[in-house]
Formats: structure tokens, C-alpha cells, sequence
């Protein structure tokens, strides 16, 4: 049986170019490649390896629905949760659910929708 590797996970975007714009520039994703003859997807990567891809969702054939109710969520993790949010706010970022301590196992978590409505989760390095 051949071995799974991992690549990046591919989001499908309504707007390619503001969806490209705002994982780079809010999010601090660098473009590894971008593709924009016979079709557009770029590939980001973070300086820490997470890989992303985001192409055109029409021209996958794909009509997205209501975003806010996927059933795979991404998650990442930052060092300081809450003044990441607090930046996040400030670039326009939309909270969907603030930054909450849990007291239990001591850690910061809280969730994000990007532009499109995606559900991005945030935890802190202290998440189990």
C-alpha cells in the first residue's frame, strides 16, 4: 500500500485573489507558488510549515454554501491568543468566538471566520 504524505489542504474560494491576500497579509502565510493561466490556485506556507492551498471554487465546479457550518474546521496555534485576536481585530478579521480561558487544562482558545466564512480555530501551545 502506498504511504500517505501530507500536502497542503485546499480551500476553495469565491474571491482567489482576497482570500490569497488575506491568509498572506493578516495571517502572515508566505506564497511558495501561484498559478493563474488555465486556472488559479496559490500555495502558502507559514514560517512554521502549516501548508495551505486556495484556488477557485468555480472554477472547480464548486458552488460553496453557507461556510459557517463545515464539518472540517482548521486549527492553528499561536503563543499569545489574546493579542493575537487583538490584531486580528484590528486587520478586519471577523471573531467568531472570543478568546476564552480553559481554567480546566489552562489554556486560551477562540475561533475566527476568514473573509469567505471558513471557521478557523486558535488555541494557545499550552492546548493539550
Amino acid at each position: 500500500m502506498d504511504r500517505i504524505q501530507p500536502r497542503e489542504v485546499v480551500l476553495l474560494a469565491d474571491d482567489w485573489a482576497g482570500l490569497v491576500a488575506w491568509y498572506r497579509d493578516v495571517l502572515g502565510f508566505r506564497e511558495v507558488s501561484r498559478q493563474e493561466e488555465g486556472f488559479h490556485y496559490c500555495h502558502l506556507r507559514t514560517e512554521s510549515g502549516i501548508r495551505i492551498g486556495i484556488a477557485s471554487a468555480a472554477e472547480m465546479g464548486v458552488e460553496a454554501g453557507d461556510r459557517g457550518r463545515n464539518t472540517v474546521v482548521l486549527q492553528f496555534e499561536v503563543a499569545d491568543l489574546r493579542g493575537f485576536f487583538g490584531r486580528l481585530e484590528q486587520a478586519g478579521g471577523r471573531i467568531t468566538g472570543p478568546a476564552t480561558f480553559n481554567a480546566a487544562d489552562g489554556f486560551w482558545f477562540g475561533a475566527v471566520a476568514d473573509p469567505e466564512g471558513n471557521p478557523l480555530w486558535f488555541v494557545d501551545r499550552n492546548c493539550p
